[in-house]
This record gives structure tokens, sequence and C-alpha cells, in this order.
């Protein structure tokens, strides 16, 4: 049972987070259902006697989960969380003088000294799933919304909270450019600006070409690539030009149902963003193509891309190793003088 005390110190240091420290909606977002966890670990005990819980709450972030999965969350959501567990306890600790018995050495614990142990997760989208999905049947402009969608997401590495704010006049298919500009509107992680490339895939750019003739029949350039649909008649709204907070929402939800209808397996669409990067390293032959994959998915450094976003499961691995071992072929006699040198060395023993 959460502790009602510890649910409105929450909601205070939320309100000062958005309000004195004046962080955006989305950051706020991110905040509070990273906090949610230490709701959950305190249960129906005081946030002051956390020193006291057990497990730690970093142990328990070693398992915990908030959306019923099973495996563990990524070493880069617990550093996320224990993050801000530890910026919450110095805001508890100066907002409150019932809080000041806990001690800055605790707070300063608030972290996990080995993370690599935790198995990462390694899904992402297959070129045979986008493929399928590319193919696969569609009766309704929900249906081509959600199916244009996912090859965008495929083909651009775009996050979907920068896809569902992404203009039409954000688009250009012909050279296969996304401008990814706050100023267009688009919401992009950090406010950053890029102009990201669509991969040069021809049955997926099919896709998108098909989709902008519909939208573009009946929206002007300021309409959404996701536009919002009339609830009455389930058609394109050619009324709305402000992107809302459920679009996000809508689009997960699109998709998760049209993937179970036509019976292919379901990936969150930040999945796709992750088959774009290992689609794109498969193709690397240099280092600067693979600095060209890190940037287009507007990440500061290689090292970013590699660490988050470069996890191959075991197969993927040895497929991979076979592919680049491909070209060499066993030399028979080589094979055949190590094989009389064995004999030889055998024969040696019993002398």
């Amino acid at each position: 049972m959460i502790n009602k005390k510890n649910w409105g110190l929450i909601k205070k240091y939320l309100d000062d987070r958005l309000h004195v420290d004046q962080i955006s909606m989305g950051s706020l977002k991110l905040e509070q259902s990273y906090i949610r966890y230490l709701l959950e670990w305190a249960d129906e005990h005081s946030f002051a006697e956390a020193p006291s819980i057990s497990p730690t709450f970093p142990e328990y972030m070693r398992s915990a989960r908030l959306d019923g999965k099973s495996y563990p969350s990524s070493p880069a959501h617990i550093k996320r969380v224990l993050a801000i567990a530890r910026r919450f306890y110095l805001w508890l600790i100066d907002y409150d003088r019932e809080y000041r018995i806990i001690k800055l050495s605790w707070i300063n614990k608030i972290k996990t000294k080995r993370l690599n142990d935790i198995p990462r997760v390694t899904e992402s989208v297959s070129f045979e799933e986008i493929n399928m999905i590319a193919n696969a049947p569609v009766e309704s402009v929900v249906e081509r919304r959600i199916r244009a969608a996912a090859a965008f997401w495929y083909l651009s590495g775009i996050r979907i909270g920068a896809y569902v704010s992404l203009p039409i006049k954000a688009v250009d298919l012909q050279n296969r450019y996304v401008y990814q500009f706050t100023s267009l509107g688009v919401h992009t992680k950090n406010s950053k600006n890029a102009r990201t490339i669509l991969y040069p895939i021809p049955e997926l750019l099919n896709v998108l070409v098909e989709w902008e003739k519909e939208i573009k029949a009946v929206l002007p350039d300021n309409g959404f690539w996701f536009p919002p649909l009339d609830p009455a008649t389930g058609e394109i709204n050619p009324n709305c030009t402000e992107p809302n907070d459920t679009r996000v929402m809508i689009a997960r939800k699109n998709l998760k149902e049209w993937l179970q209808k036509v019976g292919l397996p379901y990936h969150s669409p930040h999945k796709f963003r992750h088959g774009h990067v290992h689609y794109g390293q498969a193709h690397s032959k240099t280092q600067e193509d693979y600095k060209a994959i890190s940037q287009n998915v507007m990440h500061s450094t290689t090292g970013i891309t590699d660490q988050f976003y470069s996890n191959i499961d075991d197969e993927q691995k040895k497929n991979r190793i076979d592919s680049m071992f491909s070209h060499i072929k066993e030399d028979k006699n080589i094979s055949e003088d190590f094989n009389e040198f064995r004999e030889f060395l055998a024969w040696k023993k019993t002398k």
C-alpha cells in the first residue's frame, strides 16, 4: 500500500521541478515515471525510514518492473531512476526538517556498483519483419496510418514523440530528408535539431509515397504525418494542426491492435529505431559509415549508439561472425600436413 504522505511529497517535488526548475513537460513526465519506483519500493514505509528498508533501492531496481514484463530493466534505465532518486532525496532533506535525519552519505549510495551483469534486452525489428509489416493488409485509414508510421520509424530511426509531431512540410521524400527541427514544431529529445536521412529501401519508401499522397490530398503543409482522425467518420481530420498529449499512446495502441490482427509479433515503436541502427550497422563497411548511422539517430557520439543500440543476440552474433569469415576456405594441404604432424607426435610418444 502506497504511503499517502510519500505521494504528497512526490507531487510537491514534481511541482517544484516544473515551476521552480522550469523543466519541460516531456522531462517532467519522464521523472514522474521514474520516481514511481521509489513509491512502490517504500510501500507503506515513510521516506524517512528509507535507510532501513530492505532490500536497498539499488538492489530493488535490479529486478523491478512497473509494466509487468519479466526481464530486468536496462542498465541505462536503472541508472536514470537512481539519479532521479538521489535528486529527490536531496530536495527532500532541504524541503522538510523531518527528513534531515537522512545522511548525505546514504543518498550518495543510491547507485549500483555493477550493472554489467544485468542482461540487456536485444529486441529489435528485423529487416524480414519490417518487410512483412510493409506488405501486411490494411483495411482502414487507421491501419494505413500505422503501417506508414512503422515503415517511417524503421527507415529514419525517428523517436515516436518526434514522429507524431512531424508536419508534412518536414518530410522531403524525393531527397529522403526528414527535418527534425523544433522550429517546425517537432518534439525532439533534448530539443535537438537535425536533418536525418531515410534509408533507400524501395519496398518501405513505396509505403510512405502512398501515404503521402493520401494525406496531402486533404491536409495543408502544416498538417501531420500522423494526422488525427475524426471520431465520427474515422477519416483524417483536416482541421487539426496541433499535436495533443495522447498521440503517442494512440500510435502504440494502433500498432499493437493492427499487428495482432494481421498475425505479426508486436514490437514497441522504439524497437523500430533499434532495427534502423542494426540494419545500418550490418551494412557499414567503414568507421565513417558507422558514424553516419550514429549521427542519423541524432546521437552526439558513436559511443552512445554502441552502448544502447548495438546489442545483438547470440544467433545474430554467430551469423555476423560466420559472414565475416565466409571468404576463408580451408587449405587441404595445410590440413593434411597438420594431420601428418599430429600422427608423428603420437608415434613419438610410443617410443
